[in-house]
């Protein structure tokens, strides 16, 4: 055991304990078989270097464990509880990388969205290797994302949803809040055009669905960033499900941007009368959630913030996506911090919804729902 420049444990491998070997020892000898040439060179085999690595949640602190890897303990175990088996080695090498260790990288990537501190935590781990490591965690966890990221099962769970609604902003019959929210990416130069969002950046432009207590109920991250909220929402299977009546009685709240539909209420652009005010301050107070939520991901899963960019294909950035929704949901089953980092920008809504984005029913039902809840 020596140490090395930096002051970590190295361990030193050689051919033989104490030596170099015997045939290190022999004089070279030239091509011919004859004496020894004092000019051949002595080739020694250098010693293998292995550091010790510090990713053993045994020697950190409970808020350490949370400061770097995002989930506390209990919600690490049951997310490796879950994927485990996908990450061990298959081999038999001595220093195979644990899948614990896979596991932990990546969730401190995820984290903080830059490389050089996972070389930190696990010196002697490539670019390449961690690249192999994050294709394998993420696949991993995605085969787990609907279990993870689902709407509540249960007459009774659902009923809790609108209840938790009611007691924040006093919006009856809400089964969720909606908005969109841009992942900042690098585009492909071929489909570089429809990836520019309306803020003038690169991005995936992912539809949220969430509760009051900021869970995610629903993630689609399948459009690029230059496509209109209301358009997602159209083209995903939520707006099927709603139309088709296959979703409980009552309502999503989305901003004016979406139009309403019966299923969909939205403010008021000028509230005329004080029923019509007391509707759109209950609608922005219980929509106030989303805003909180999407403070709390992007501050938990840092690779998500508009501060930055991901350097990977849009497909590898939705399914980035999906799996920080999936873990973002463990941390809050086990009751991980929700702390906002206040340098974060702030989320603005869309563009304005054309005038057919609205139906004649969303409308009457909205007219409906003032006057019984409101007056």
């Amino acid at each position: 055991m020596t140490t090395s420049r930096d002051g970590s444990d190295v361990l030193q491998v050689t051919a033989a304990e104490g030596s170099l070997g015997e045939e290190a020892q022999q004089p070279p000898v030239n091509a011919e078989g004859g004496a020894p040439s004092p000019l051949a060179p002595v080739r020694v085999r250098q010693p293998r270097m292995f550091r010790r690595r510090a990713y053993l949640l045994d020697e950190l602190s409970d808020d350490e464990v949370v400061r770097r890897y995002r989930l506390n303990r209990s919600a690490i175990q049951e997310l490796f509880d879950l994927v485990g088996e996908d990450l061990e080695p298959q081999t038999r090498r001595n220093k195979a990388l644990p899948g614990m260790c896979k596991l932990l990288a990546v969730l401190y990537f995820l984290g903080n969205a830059t490389f050089q501190p996972v070389t930190s935590l696990l010196i002697g781990m490539s670019q390449p290797t961690f690249s192999r490591i994050l294709k394998q965690v993420v696949e991993a966890i995605l085969k787990h994302s609907r279990r993870l990221v689902h709407f509540p099962a249960s007459p009774a769970d659902w009923q809790r949803v609108r209840r938790d609604f009611f007691l924040l902003g006093g919006m009856p019959n809400c089964l969720g809040a909606i908005d969109c929210t841009h992942i900042a990416l690098a585009p492909p130069r071929e489909r570089e055009e429809v990836f520019r969002n309306w803020k003038d950046f690169h991005s995936l432009n992912v539809q949220v669905v969430c509760d009051s207590r900021l869970r995610i109920m629903s993630v689609n991250a399948a459009f690029p960033g230059s496509c209109h909220n209301a358009y997602i929402l159209r083209q995903s299977a939520l707006y099927d499900k709603f139309a088709q009546r296959q979703m409980p009685d009552g309502w999503l709240l989305g901003h004016a941007g979406y139009g309403s539909q019966p299923w969909l209420m939205t403010p008021l652009a000028t509230p005329e009368t004080a029923a019509e005010t007391r509707y759109n301050r209950a609608h922005q107070k219980t929509r106030q959630c989303l805003a909180r939520l999407f403070g709390v991901w992007k501050s938990r899963f840092r690779c998500l913030s508009s501060t930055g960019k991901l350097l990977y294909a849009p497909t590898r950035v939705a399914e980035l996506v999906i799996v920080c929704a999936a873990l973002h949901n463990l941390a809050c089953k086990h009751g991980a911090p929700q702390d906002i980092d206040g340098n974060l920008q702030a989320e603005d809504e869309g563009p304005a919804a054309d005038d057919e984005e609205s139906s004649e029913a969303g409308l009457r039902k909205r007219a409906e729902l003032i006057a019984s809840h409101f007056c």
